[in-house]
């Protein structure tokens, strides 16, 4: 990425020339006047510009335009970053309108996603990131636009532009989007009307809208909320807080999908009153017009919640709780139960039945979908407290298996390290880095299964030996295939040893056949195992290591990791990063 800086104070290029120089970024600097900007433009095309707040003998508004108009004539499209250098504290944009101020201490971030734009933009051949849908993006501002694409893009998020809101209305109104993210100041319509219309809307059911601002007055924070915003985010955030930010909503909105609500009640109004509600909150609902036919459907579909009424026909809302209580697969579905009975022994009684809660009629149909929501909640961090707890468990594990030789310790997490780099570098989606960094912790976790007397042998193995030691591919998978949170991390530590050529084990799986995740785990386990101390060797030099990944290219590796992998430690070395650094910063 080439970074053109207009700077006239001394300091300031001293402080980037240090900053830049062990990114092993390309910059150049350049006074500020019209001249010295039309030649460098010409010569350099940047993909960056970085300019001051205030020059000493120039407006910066003057500094921005003739930037522009020589970008225009060459067909150039840089971000435009303003340096913030004065004490005030700036607008949300420069006085040039389509520029986004920066601080020393965020400056990092905003170049390393704009880095990794220019670097994904054209990635190495044969990867295919994960789409996870489209994001609108609402701003007049191309530049601002330009960072929250690079701060999104590592995520693989497919991002929209509209101007202003009647485009953004009419974007929305002919594609479904995943999310909406909106300034509050924009032409015509302001960002808070614009979200209360999308609110309104029922096309396209539940879609997330974040509001960004400059202002962090807790009076424009609740006015957003009570507009129907889902999100604040102030105009100063980290392209990593933003990414965080998006990937929340969007899991969110992901689980909401898979949540499966049933409602049952033997009144049209209320089934489809009900169905409508959750339908526009993004939850999958099923209905039922009575116990038995709602127990069937349970049945087969297995909801998280069921929403029942007491008084219907062949079977009542009782009935059903009784039956879903002594049917295993079903006793620990949440049941909100409605009636018009109010008296206290029926409260009582759907307490003993397990209800979570009772609403009676007439309610607010609102309060209902906020119980829902929360009881969902309350199961997803169930889930998630017992995912982490299967985890730290196996990891517990792999660690003490590891412990058992001094020449393997730290490998695992040397591994991990190095395979979500080159996953990184490679532009694989926030899903694909999350199965990867699980299956790579847990990659050696089937030499549990072999023994000690194979595993810890000093010198060569015998042939044997060496076919038990490759069962431990399969080992594991067996390990962990009865957990099914785990079911897309099997694959990679069952392929971990196959090679692109066909010849690996255990299953001689070759080309792209071998999922991806598995071949970026096998070119970091190679490389580590290549440069790491043995009982009956030390460990070679790294570029010895590297020379032979380019070897087995097409033949062991899959020659795109292996070129990305290749690629990434040259841009290590020169940015001076040793095998311990690297492996940190990982």
């Amino acid at each position: 990425m080439k970074i053109l800086n207009v700077i006239d104070i001394l300091l300031y290029r001293t402080f980037l020339s240090k900053f830049y120089f062990p990114r092993g970024l390309d910059y150049r600097f350049v006074e500020p006047d019209r001249e010295g900007v039309v030649e460098a433009m010409t010569s350099f095309e940047p993909d960056v510009v970085l300019l001051q707040d205030e020059y000493h003998q120039h407006s910066q508004a003057e500094v921005a335009a003739y930037v522009r108009a020589q970008a225009a004539r060459q067909g150039l499209s840089p971000a435009v970053l303003v340096l913030r250098t004065s004490p005030r504290e700036p607008t949300e944009r420069s006085s040039s309108g389509d520029s986004v101020f920066v601080r020393r201490e965020n400056l990092g971030d905003v170049l390393e996603s704009l880095a990794e734009s220019v670097r994904t933009g054209s990635a190495a051949d044969g990867v295919t990131k994960s789409r996870r849908g489209q994001i609108l993006f609402v701003d007049p501002g191309k530049t601002l636009f330009h960072v929250v694409r690079a701060a999104l893009a590592p995520g693989g998020y497919e991002l929209r532009h509209a101007l202003d809101a009647a485009e953004a209305l009419s974007l929305c109104a002919g594609a479904a989007f995943e999310l909406v993210l909106t300034s509050v100041q924009l032409p015509g319509m302001d960002g808070l009307e614009l979200c209360r219309r999308l609110k309104e809307s029922s096309a396209g059911g539940y879609m997330p809208v974040i509001i960004l601002s400059s202002s962090d007055d807790p009076l424009d924070v609740d006015t957003a909320f009570n507009s129907g915003a889902d999100d604040y985010l102030l105009k100063s955030f980290t392209p990593r807080m933003l990414a965080d930010k998006i990937s929340d909503h969007l899991d969110a909105v992901h689980r909401k999908r898979q949540n499966k609500i049933l409602v049952v009640d033997d009144s049209k109004l209320i089934r489809e009153l009900l169905r409508h509600s959750f339908i526009k909150s993004g939850l999958n609902v099923l209905v039922a017009e009575n116990g038995r036919q709602a127990l069937d459907l349970a049945m087969a579909e297995k909801p998280d919640v069921v929403v029942t009424d007491v008084d219907m026909p062949v079977m009542n809302g009782y009935g059903l709780c009784e039956a879903m209580r002594q049917t295993p697969e079903l006793q620990n579905v949440f049941v909100v139960m409605m009636s018009a009975r109010d008296r206290t022994c029926d409260i009582k009684r759907g307490e003993r039945l397990g209800v979570s809660r009772y609403f009676v009629k007439p309610f607010d149909v609102e309060k209902m979908l906020l119980v829902v929501e929360q009881l969902l909640a309350e199961s997803y961090r169930h889930y998630k407290r017992e995912y982490e707890h299967v985890l730290w468990s196996m990891k517990s594990l792999v660690t003490a298996l590891e412990a058992r030789d001094e020449y393997t310790k730290g490998h695992t997490a040397r591994v991990s390290a190095m395979s979500l780099r080159l996953a990184r570098y490679m532009g694989l989606s926030d899903d694909s880095l999350r199965d990867l960094e699980i299956a790579a912790n847990l990659h050696d976790i089937g030499k549990i299964g072999v023994r000690d007397a194979v595993l810890l042998k000093p010198g060569a193995l015998t042939d044997e030996e060496y076919a038990k030691i490759q069962e431990h591919a399969v080992i594991g998978a067996e390990i962990l295939r009865p957990i099914a949170s785990l079911k897309a991390v099997v694959p990679l530590i069952m392929y971990h040893h196959e090679r692109w050529d066909g010849e690996g084990y255990p299953t001689c799986l070759g080309g792209e056949d071998i999922p991806l995740g598995a071949r970026i785990i096998a070119v970091a386990d190679a490389f580590d195992a290549m440069t790491s101390d043995r009982p009956y060797r030390k460990g070679m030099a790294q570029q010895k290591a590297l020379d032979i990944i380019a070897r087995e290219m097409d033949k062991q590796f899959c020659p795109t990791c292996a070129r990305a992998f290749l690629e990434m430690k040259r841009s290590d070395v020169r940015a001076g990063i040793g095998r311990r650094t690297a492996d940190k910063a990982g």
